[in-house]
C-alpha cells in the first residue's frame, strides 16, 4: 500500500508487496521474489511466467471443496499490539461476510480521523486481501511508471516490451475505452457490462473473463475500480479496496464489488464453475496475541516504509494447472503483514476503537483486552 498526502495528492511514500514464491509442477520446486499484480480483480503471481489468467487461492486450498479455515494473529511483541485488536477483528468480519458496497470512501469530516492520520483498519483491509491471494486492480508502483500512470488497469507490457497507455475518448485512466495495444490484460472483468462496481449472482468463468475478446459492446479494455472510474458510473467516493494508493484523512473499511468478486471467483475452485464439488468458503478467525497463526501482523520499521504483505505460493500443474495456493514465504511459518510505526513523516496511525458488529464478538474483545492498555485509534483507506 502506498501512502498519499491529501493536501497535494502527491505520492509521498512507496510500498511494494514483495512476494516469495514456490512453484510446484508436480515435482519441480522454485523459490524467488516477485512483485504483485491486479485489476478489477486479479491475482498474486499472475503474469507472463505463470499465465495472465492464473487464479490464486488462500492457504489451505488444493482443489478439494469445503471450508478453508485461516487464523489471524498479532505478534505479541509488536508495537501497537493492543491497539490493533479491534481493527483486526473488524477486518476479519469484513472479509468473512464479503458484502460489496458503494460510497465506501469516507473523506474529511465524514470519517473519525485527524487530518494528519492514516487509518490502520483500512490499510489492513487492503493487506489482508493480498494475504488471501488478491492483487492491485491498477498498474501501481510495481510497474515502475510515473505516479500519474499508476491507475491504468493491471497488465503485462505485452510483446513489444513496453506499456501502451492511452486513456481513450473519455480521458479517464483505467476505464473501458482505454487503448492499450498489445498489453496483456490481467484484470478479470464482468463479461456482460465491464463494470467493476457491480456483481452478478453467479461469479465464475461464465460471468468473468480476462480475455479481451469477451469485452461487451465497444469496450476496448478492462475497467478497474479506481474512484475516477466510479464517477463514470455516477458513483461518488467509491473505490476497490485493493486499488493501490491511500490518502491521509480517508477511511475505507468496507469492500468494493470487485474485491468480493475476486474472492468469490477463486471460491469457484479449480474448475472455475460455481456450484460444483470443488467450491470452498473462507472462514477467518482471530487467534489472539500470538505468532502461532496462518497470518500474523507486526509493526517492523525494518520491513517496510508503510505496509507490506510477504507471500509465498505453490503453483500447480496437472489437474490444478492455472491455479496457485498462498504459502508462507521463505523464512517464515506464516504469512506476515508488516507496518511502519510512522506511516509518513509527520503523520500517525489511527486505530478504530469501534467493533463491528456481533454482540458475542464485543464480549470476546472485552475479555481479550482485560489487562491491556488501549490507545485511541483512527481510520483510513488502504
Amino acid at each position: 500500500m502506498v501512502a498519499l498526502n491529501s493536501s497535494n495528492r502527491a505520492w509521498l511514500a512507496r510500498k511494494r508487496v514483495r512476494l516469495g514464491y514456490r512453484r510446484c509442477l508436480p515435482i519441480l520446486l522454485f523459490t524467488g521474489l516477485l512483485s504483485p499484480r491486479a485489476a478489477a480483480f486479479s491475482y498474486a503471481f499472475a503474469g507472463d511466467t505463470y499465465g495472465l489468467d492464473l487464479v490464486t487461492h488462500p492457504t489451505g486450498y488444493a482443489g478439494s471443496g469445503g471450508v478453508i479455515n485461516l487464523t489471524v494473529g498479532i505478534d505479541p511483541t509488536s508495537a501497537n499490539a493492543a491497539s490493533m485488536l479491534i481493527p483486526v477483528q473488524n477486518v476479519i468480519y469484513t472479509w468473512n461476510h464479503l458484502v460489496p458496497t458503494t460510497g465506501n470512501l469516507l473523506l474529511g469530516g465524514a470519517n473519525d480521523l485527524g487530518s494528519n492520520q492514516f487509518d490502520f483498519e483500512s490499510t489492513l483491509l487492503h493487506e489482508m486481501g493480498h494475504a488471501l491471494g488478491l492483487g492491485h486492480p491498477n498498474l501501481s508502483t510495481e510497474s515502475g511508471l510515473a505516479a500519474s500512470l499508476h491507475n491504468y488497469s493491471k497488465s503485462t507490457r505485452g510483446p513489444d516490451g513496453s506499456y501502451d497507455l492511452n486513456a481513450g475518448a473519455d480521458g479517464v485512466i483505467g476505464s473501458g475505452d482505454d487503448l492499450r495495444d498489445d498489453d496483456g490484460n490481467m484484470n478479470w472483468f464482468r463479461i456482460d457490462n465491464n463494470n467493476p462496481f457491480s456483481i452478478p449472482g453467479t461469479v465464475d468463468s461464465t460471468t468473468y473473463s480476462v480475455d479481451l475478446a469477451d469485452l461487451p459492446g465497444s469496450d476496448t479494455y478492462s475497467a478497474n475500480p479506481d474512484r475516477t472510474v466510479g464517477g463514470l458510473f455516477s458513483l461518488a467516493n467509491t473505490e476497490g479496496v485493493l486499488q493501490q494508493g491511500t490518502y491521509n484523512d480517508e477511511a475505507q473499511r468496507t469492500l468494493g464489488h470487485d474485491d468480493v468478486a475476486g474472492i468469490r471467483y477463486a471460491m469457484s475452485g479449480w474448475d472455475e464453475v460455481a456450484g460444483t464439488a470443488d467450491d470452498y468458503t473462507l472462514n477467518l478467525t482471530y487467534a489472539g496475541l500470538t505468532a502461532a497463526a496462518d497470518i500474523v501482523l507486526d509493526f517492523d520499521n525494518a520491513k517496510t516504509g508503510f505496509a507490506v504483505t510477504l507471500l509465498g505460493a505453490t503453483i500447480y500443474g496437472g489437474i490444478g494447472d492455472g491455479h496457485a495456493q498462498i504459502q508462507a514465504p521463505t523464512g517464515y511459518d506464516y504469512v506476515p503483514i508488516f507496518f511502519n510505526e510512522t506511516p509518513l513523516a509527520g503523520y500517525s496511525w489511527y486505530f478504530n476503537p469501534v467493533l463491528v458488529p456481533e454482540p458475542s464478538s464485543v464480549l470476546a474483545v472485552a475479555c481479550l483486552l482485560a489487562g491491556a492498555v488501549m490507545v485511541r485509534v483512527w481510520r483510513r483507506r488502504m
